[in-house]
């Protein structure tokens, strides 16, 4: 079966996405146990009127498992582009996973439409039931986007489509557990009074030997942020006091600490708000 591929490869100069495709469907096995996870599109940020950015997503809703590979494809409305040219970009040290989304990242014509893709090459990471960051993207217009809806939503049809590998590189792709509920604020960070607590992603991700966390409060709140390992023990206390409403950024350094995974935590009056997972690679 390798030595046909290899012929097909080279007698169709397949780019990196057909390939990728190929070796899915040839190790498909759609009689074994399917994972069951979520898939999202998540913190839609329209920045100005030529730039949206916007999370991908990944959870298990049941065990864990092993993603070994991905392939994404989303079809849009693409009378957002305004007669304007469109381009899309992964957010570099925006992903919490260790298989990067590295190849086939642009506007994808190949199935007659556009569409916004970016795919992985092989690797192993283990997805669990928190919600990890596959990459954060970004769409800029040469043009003011025109004031419609861009539908961003999830494509598995045509051969440019969605296709996700567990292991030993079996398709598990399952279109109902992919959501395209995105809604698009227009509401920057920077800029804007916050109407909720919200804690970020930090950025970059992974990151050495500094990652800015970002944090927002609707109200003047005691607060606490602190960094703890996985074992739960806490590493660092970086916040423990009044901060007044807004939006806020800390760049947290990781001079003395070894590589890993670890947890930021913000509290509000006593309150949890969010936990999020960095990695420090060094």
């Amino acid at each position: 079966m390798m030595i046909i591929l290899g012929l097909l490869i080279r007698k169709l100069s397949l780019n990196f996405l057909r390939i990728l495709i190929i070796l899915t469907f040839l190790n498909s096995n759609f009689g074994q146990s399917q994972p069951d996870y979520n898939m999202g599109l998540a913190n839609g940020v329209k920045i100005n009127d030529n730039i949206v950015e916007f999370d991908v997503t990944i959870k298990s809703s049941d065990t864990s498992f092993t993603l070994t590979s991905y392939q994404c494809s989303f079809s849009f409305n693409r009378e957002v582009a305004n007669g304007g040219e469109l381009t899309f970009t992964y957010l570099d040290g925006s992903s919490q996973l260790s298989n990067l989304p590295t190849f086939g990242i642009g506007i994808n014509t190949y199935d007659g439409e556009s569409k916004l893709t970016f795919a992985s090459m092989a690797g192993a990471d283990q997805i669990t039931e928190s919600d990890l960051v596959v990459g954060r993207f970004r769409v800029v217009n040469t043009v003011p986007f025109a004031n419609v809806d861009p539908n961003i939503t999830w494509s598995f049809g045509g051969f440019v489509s969605t296709i996700l590998t567990g292991d030993a590189f079996q398709n598990i792709t399952n279109p109902f557990n992919h959501t395209s509920n995105l809604t698009l604020s227009t509401k920057t960070l920077d800029t804007d009074s916050p109407t909720d607590y919200q804690l970020l992603q930090n950025y970059p991700n992974p990151f050495n030997p500094s990652t800015n966390i970002r944090f927002s409060l609707k109200s003047e709140s005691e607060v606490k942020l602190v960094v703890y390992n996985l074992l739960g023990e806490m590493i660092q206390e970086l916040i423990n006091n009044k901060i007044a409403a807004g939006n806020h950024e800390y760049t947290f350094n990781s001079d003395g600490l070894p590589s890993g995974t670890y947890v930021y935590r913000l509290e509000a009056n006593n309150e949890v708000i969010s936990a999020k997972k960095m990695m420090l690679l060094k």
